[in-house]
């Protein structure tokens, strides 16, 4: 089982411990841009599309 923490996409938040921001870059037609939402360190990623392991 793969967990958000070992996804190159996972950063780490210093103010809260065990918690995170999933990072992307999202490409659509007009523009780039990157959509973050939190996550747990210890949250299952084997469901997620965009885990990429570090």
């Amino acid at each position: 089982m793969s967990t958000c923490a070992e996804c190159r996409s996972f950063f780490l938040r210093e103010d809260e411990p065990g918690q995170g921001d999933c990072v992307r870059r999202v490409v659509d037609p007009r523009q780039a841009f990157y959509q973050s939402k939190p996550v747990r360190e210890d949250n299952d990623a084997s469901g997620c599309e965009s885990f990429q392991k570090k």
